[in-house]
């Protein structure tokens, strides 16, 4: 079936996706989609729509040009209530980075949101170390932020990553507190994670040590009394015995963060962030192309973006189109 699905994609002809964001400065979206078509072999090509104009990009998604489409940040959580539909994945996350176009019973085009984040997230800390999960016990995980990106964390973390409870440590008290309250009310029987609110060093040492990290922080240096006391908790935990992985999310301007080379200096495995953007970005293509994982060219298109990434970053340079 999938290499029909395949077939039919490049009968279709001529199609376009968008992300949806605003601002768009540094992001290898385009390049990682566009490798992906190219390499397929599909007639589909991947813009940026740098916008705050949610009329406007909805009158997109809803024209037979959109083959399905990617948001960002300012929109993840505000797109939500303007689809007819969100995937169990999106509801649960409680953001969506994508939209996928599906047929209704009339043959009317429904707007379906998803979140693909999550994927990346476990992809890229799976392949890095899976002993964790295959251990098949349970440890606490963490969470450096509480944005969007720190939602889909938690999901992964929790559905396929054996971490229960799940820290969560940030500047933001206020933040962080409207972080768990959302996913309190969205709780469900199959998806109720454990969420502890990390203040101090104190409360960080009586802690056990989580398996697996991930950061979805600025690379700014800590500067306030409230961001210095977030990264004390961190290292906190970092200097703990037992060691694990951690996502540093961030990946522009640098793709190797002061927070990752103090993880390894702890001796903790980093994991960059290009690679969750990558696994997020092909489970993306999935969906719009209808395919499965084995009819792609996956390690080519890993080593494609890696290498481009890697370039750019030596050089200076701004992420191509294709």
């Amino acid at each position: 079936m999938s290499p029909s699905a395949l077939e039919s994609a490049r009968a279709e002809g001529p199609k376009t996706s968008r992300l949806f964001g605003y601002p768009l400065h540094g992001t290898y979206a385009p390049f990682l989609h566009n490798t992906i078509t190219r390499l397929a072999n599909v007639p589909r090509t991947y813009y940026k729509m740098e916008s705050t104009d949610m009329d406007g990009f909805l009158a997109y998604v809803r024209s037979e040009e959109c083959c399905g489409s990617a948001v960002t940040m300012p929109h993840k959580v505000a797109i939500c209530q303007h689809l007819d539909d969100l995937t169990e994945d999106g509801r649960n996350i409680g953001a969506c980075n994508t939209v996928i176009i599906r047929k209704g019973p009339n043959g009317e085009r429904q707007l379906v949101g998803h979140n693909t984040d999550s994927v990346g997230v476990r992809e890229s800390l799976l392949r890095a170390d899976d002993s964790h999960v295959k251990s098949g016990k349970v440890r606490p995980g963490a969470v450096l932020g509480a944005g969007g990106a720190c939602r889909a964390a938690v999901y992964a973390l929790d559905q396929w990553l054996n971490c229960s409870p799940i820290y969560v440590v940030n500047r933001d008290d206020a933040e962080v507190e409207q972080f768990i309250s959302d996913f309190k009310k969205n709780a469900t029987e199959k998806f109720n994670p454990k969420l502890v609110h990390v203040k101090t060093v104190e409360e960080a040492e009586k802690l056990e040590a989580p398996a697996y990290i991930v950061s979805a922080v600025p690379a700014f240096p800590p500067t306030t009394p409230e961001e210095k006391q977030a990264r004390a908790v961190s290292e906190c935990l970092f200097n703990k015995p037992e060691k694990g992985v951690i996502l540093e999310m961030c990946y522009h301007p640098d793709i190797w963060t002061p927070l990752a080379q103090i993880a390894q200096d702890a001796g903790w495995k980093v994991v960059t962030g290009e690679q969750a953007m990558i696994w997020q970005g092909i489970e993306q293509q999935l969906l719009w192309l209808g395919c499965d994982e084995a009819d792609l060219p996956i390690q080519e298109i890993l080593d494609t973006v890696a290498k481009q990434v890697a370039s750019d970053k030596q050089t200076g340079s701004e992420p191509p189109f294709e």
